[in-house]
């Protein structure tokens, strides 16, 4: 009897593990006249996500232990990345045969865990290297496959698993697979590979669990493990088990698949027809979630993740406080897009108040951007009661209408209309494709004095900020500091982990309180991604506008208000947009209006009542047609 865990955070947790006794009913009596069976247990991780590792084995153990029990609750047992095995025996094992075991390559310690007997004849079949370098310390078919497998990545001239081609790796574990039983958990220190038996001998089983956690302890009698630690609440958590540990989403492997893993996402896995589950990876370097992309290595970022999208609907979004809600769409896979594109946006916005305003200001931000990727074609705006109506550029660029009401009225109509000319968009592949720049970013002193609006995160406690700042970092880690991988990360990160809830948020809820609820409005989407990038001083904006959603979303609820997503200053690429509502870069069915450093800067329409009025009532009424096919998106 044997069982394998593995635990892969997106960020360094301490999780407790304890290792017990199966119960007599799930294993085998001994046989008359023999001692009942030990059970050795062992765990490795990498403390504080150093690439020295660790490990703490008790291989003649009766009862089991508690890791953290163990370690006195050493503040050293922090990490992304822990590997635990549980073995029953009848005979006494040494701490060199126990596993986990612990080995060094490449500049940095190895795991390995493995389940499974291999043939006699096996070492002899496959014999290692004449290197004393890779000489097993014990004896056991577990630790001579671990070290074949250091010494083909040494053959191969590979120091570290993101060198290696996952495929090349499934061959070489098929090829020792060959010889009896192979289940194994390996890991880097980064990167985390679990693999299946061809056979189907044993089992193995994985689940990515996203806060808030409905439950922080998971197990069985013989493996519990508990996600309580008071500075974890809000990590997102991959985890191998050979046997579910309670209920949940578990997914057994198929026979013969490898999963490759990193920062609790999965990068890469052999079973292209997998269903991964609403929370599953993005992938980061050139694989996908489901599947090879044909390269040899996953060390240099894929810039095309955000076109592998697992797509489901959403609900209509609930009003801002400016009485336009932002809207959710999910957009379906679609053939290459035309080069321009006229759209034309109807926005009508009418308040009632039930006694009359005697005196009101407004401020309103309805006219679209004019500029070389959109054109202004046409714009009109019709305002009851009349008024005057002086037009401005304010701080951001945005076209701004200023109103000052002194005649009493009890309601105000206000009516938008524009035609624009939308131009092709290069993806922010194609644009910095000339030039890989990593983090952090380097500012000179003049660009960080006109940038600074942009990079200043939002006022919070500095442990809230503190701890933003080590997710937004999960990202970075696991782009190896790529710049251009590591946005597209994060903005398919947040469509595809965080949950559409209308009403679930106010204006006032802050970026934090989205991460830790993990569900918002595109507006909170938008807002927290702003401030996950400034934290990498990543210039980051906030973007009002509009988004057509036509036969090519998921949604076919039409939209009833403007949306919301975010601008990205990059070096040598200037402003460029993503929707991480959607998980997509802004193309041609995004109408771009206005910007700021937050909503209350973009607001379409925002003003101030200074006498009257009483209840106000708000109704709102948008479409966005295609003129190039006729279609239209819009509802009253």
């Amino acid at each position: 009897m044997s069982e394998l865990v593995g635990l892969c955070f997106d960020a360094n947790a301490s999780p407790s593990i304890r290792f017990a006794a199966p119960q007599p009913a799930e294993v085998e009596a001994p046989p008359s006249g023999h001692a009942p069976a030990l059970y050795g247990w062992g765990v490795g991780w990498y403390p504080s996500s150093e690439r020295g590792a660790s490990v703490l084995k008790d291989p003649t153990s009766s009862g089991g232990g508690r890791v953290s029990e163990a370690l006195g609750g050493w503040r050293r047992f922090r990490s992304t990345v822990f590997v635990g095995h549980l073995r029953g025996h009848r005979r006494p094992r040494n701490q060199e045969d126990a596993q986990p075991f612990v080995r060094s390559y490449g500049g940095r310690q190895w795991i390995f865990a493995h389940d499974g007997d291999l043939a006699p004849d096996w070492q002899t079949r496959l014999p290692l290297p004449d290197d004393p370098a890779f000489d097993p310390l014990g004896g056991t078919d577990s630790e001579h496959a671990f070290c074949l497998l250091l010494a083909r990545l040494h053959a191969s001239r590979l120091r570290s698993l993101a060198d290696a081609s996952p495929e090349t790796l499934r061959e070489w574990l098929r090829e020792i697979n060959a010889g009896g039983q192979l289940n194994v958990l390996l890991t880097d220190g980064d990167h985390v590979v679990a693999y299946r038996d061809a056979d189907g001998r044993g089992q193995l089983h994985w689940t990515r669990r996203l806060p808030p956690h409905a439950t922080t302890t998971l197990g069985r009698p013989s493996v519990e493990i508990a996600l309580d630690a008071p500075e974890d609440p809000s990590r997102t958590v991959l985890i191998f088990s050979s046997l579910p540990l309670g209920d949940g989403p578990w997914q057994a492997l198929s026979p013969g698949e490898l999963i490759v893993v990193r920062r609790g996402s999965v990068l890469w896995t052999s079973a292209p027809e997998r269903s991964v589950p609403a929370a599953a990876p993005v992938a980061a370097g050139p694989f996908l979630a489901n599947g090879p992309v044909n390269d040899s290595s996953w060390s240099e970022t894929s810039h095309q993740a955000a076109a592998a999208q697992a797509l489901m609907p959403e609900p209509i979004a609930p009003a801002l406080e400016s009485g336009l809600p932002p809207v959710p769409v999910r957009r379906k896979p679609s053939a290459a897009e035309s080069a321009t594109r006229r759209m034309q946006v109807f926005h009508e916005t009418v308040y009632r108040y039930q006694e009359p305003v005697e005196r009101s200001s407004h401020r309103l931000l309805l006219r679209p951007v004019e500029d070389r990727h959109q054109t202004l074609l046409e714009h009109s705006l019709e305002i009851q009661p009349a008024v005057v109506r002086p037009e401005f550029e304010d701080v951001f660029g945005n076209a701004a209408t200023a109103l000052e009401i002194r005649d009493p009225y009890q309601q105000l109509s206000i009516r938008s209309q524009s035609t624009v000319l939308l131009h092709g968009l290069r993806s922010l592949e194609q644009r910095a494709a000339h030039r890989r720049h990593g983090i952090p970013l380097v500012w000179m002193p003049w660009q960080r004095q006109m940038l600074s609006a942009y990079l200043l995160p939002p006022e919070l406690p500095e442990t809230q900020l503190q701890e933003l700042s080590e997710f937004a970092m999960s990202f970075v880690e696991r782009n190896d500091y790529d710049l251009v991988g590591t946005v597209l990360d994060l903005n398919e990160r947040i469509y595809r982990d965080f949950e559409y809830v209308s009403g679930s948020t106010t204006v006032a809820t802050t970026a934090f309180e989205v991460y830790q609820s993990r569900r918002g409005v595109c507006q909170d989407f938008a807002n927290l991604m702003i401030c996950l990038a400034r934290l990498l001083h990543i210039p980051a904006r906030y973007r009002m506008g509009y988004i057509y959603t036509g036969a090519n979303y998921e949604n076919q609820i039409q939209s009833d208000a403007s949306h919301a997503w975010v601008e990205l200053y990059l070096p040598q690429v200037g402003w460029h947009g993503l929707d991480p509502t959607n998980g997509i870069q802004v193309g041609l069915d995004h109408v771009r209006v206005a910007c700021g450093r937050n909503y209350r800067d973009a607001t379409p329409t925002s003003g101030t009542i200074y006498k009257g009025g009483g209840m106000e009532t708000l109704e709102i009424r948008v479409q966005v047609q295609d003129l190039d096919d006729g279609d239209f998106a819009g509802s009253a």
